[in-house]
């Protein structure tokens, strides 16, 4: 934590092209590449537990760090399983910190996958999340959970316009016996002033998502009841309706 700061002025230089030796000679072996396009380093936090330190862009129009952080804090209050986020702050500067879900006690690693991965697929290629749903129940050690759990993030995408819901943002955990678990939720981004629409398709036939209706209408392919459905979304738009709330947290540290 105490090299952040340091971290943050070598990676803006480089993203500014004011870089010197000093800075690359730094940000050399610092960390493997965490891949995504926005500027992060790896962190030990104060409880030595690995974390990802996001940090600002120069070509932000908002506060993206701290609009991830919020995200991920209300989609745990609407009952998603997600990672454990916070803003910490480098002279006005925010850095959203995100605990790696991956890691157990004694520093041992727990195998992941991309939903890419997972459909052995090309980024490059058009896929929609029911074909998610059936590579879960095949390869999921609760795949009807799983799927009621993604049916739930898809509402809650849509509700914030987290539209960067390509499937390297989707994820799975090994939970044994050759058999995955969905992974906690990560890189969810409110993204306001974009069309309501996914990046990933819903359906093969159906397109983007784009309405609650269309969630609902499909909800039974996620092993949901309609009025299963109707239940989700009511806890979804409770807790998206707390963000005002929630974004002047110290946690999140918005103002208002």
């Amino acid at each position: 934590m105490i090299e952040l700061e340091r971290m943050y002025k070598a990676t803006r230089a480089v993203e500014t092209a004011r870089e010197t030796v000093e800075d690359l000679r730094y940000l050399q072996g610092k960390g493997t590449s965490l891949g995504g396009m926005r500027p992060k380093c790896t962190v030990l936090d104060e409880n030595g537990k690995l974390a990802i330190g996001k940090f600002p862009s120069v070509n932000d129009t908002i506060n993206v760090t701290r609009g991830e952080v919020l995200a991920l804090r209300l989609a745990r209050q609407a009952g998603i399983t997600t990672a454990n986020a916070r803003c910490v702050t480098l002279n006005d500067t925010p850095v959203a910190i995100i605990e790696r879900f991956d890691q157990e006690d004694g520093d041992l690693r727990v195998p992941y996958l991309s939903a890419v991965s997972m459909l052995q697929a090309s980024r490059q290629n058009a896929h929609a999340y029911t074909e998610i749903v059936d590579v879960m129940q095949q390869k999921c050690s609760r795949p009807d959970n799983d799927a009621r759990e993604l049916w739930r993030r898809l509402v809650f995408n849509l509700l914030i316009t987290n539209t960067d819901d390509h499937l390297q943002n989707l994820g799975f955990l090994y939970d044994g016996n050759g058999l995955w678990r969905i992974s906690p939720a990560f890189d969810v981004n409110p993204m306001p002033g974009k069309v309501r629409e996914s990046m990933t398709w819903l359906t093969e036939d159906a397109g983007p998502i784009e309405s609650v209706r269309m969630l609902l209408d499909t909800c039974a392919y996620f092993s949901l009841t309609d009025a299963q459905a109707k239940m989700i979304l009511a806890e979804v738009l409770d807790a998206v309706m707390d963000w005002r709330q929630v974004a002047v947290t110290p946690e999140v540290g918005l103002d208002a």
